[in-house]
């Protein structure tokens, strides 16, 4: 869908905080090609034509996260995108992360599907009123 209508997509906070490290095939990879675990999918990333944004106050690190120098071939690409386990590191995320894409693909749903209204006194909203939702 994305690249289809021009979309880029970033991914913030990549690698899960390191969080699943060690625990599926990308950990092979990894060995199997001389490189870390957060290279390979940052380059898995780039590959596929994501916009990584990884973070890191480490200056090594950071170099790292460039993921330069070596390309992942079809046959690992095709076995880190295997890894995919749901796992979701930020749990602070809006709940819009589990709408179906037929609700949120072409426009922006009312917030009483997702949970998003505010209840009165939390907050003004756009219209400074309550909500910022009137117009639907």
């Amino acid at each position: 869908y994305h690249r289809q209508h021009g979309i880029a997509t970033m991914c913030m906070a990549p690698l899960a905080r390191g969080r699943m490290f060690g625990r599926s095939d990308l950990a092979t990879i990894a060995k199997e090609l001389g490189r870390s675990e957060a290279e390979v999918a940052i380059r898995w990333c780039l590959q596929s034509g994501y916009i990584p944004i990884p973070k890191s106050i480490n200056p090594e690190r950071i170099e790292l996260n460039t993921a330069k120098g070596f390309d992942l071939s079809n046959s690992c690409m095709a076995r880190i995108k295997q890894v995919d386990s749901g796992y979701m590191s930020c749990t602070m995320a809006s709940p819009c992360h589990e709408l179906a894409w037929d609700l949120v693909a072409d426009s922006i749903p009312h917030p009483d599907t997702w949970g998003g209204g505010r209840k009165k006194g939390k907050g003004k909203g756009r219209d400074g009123k309550g909500n910022g939702y009137e117009d639907w």
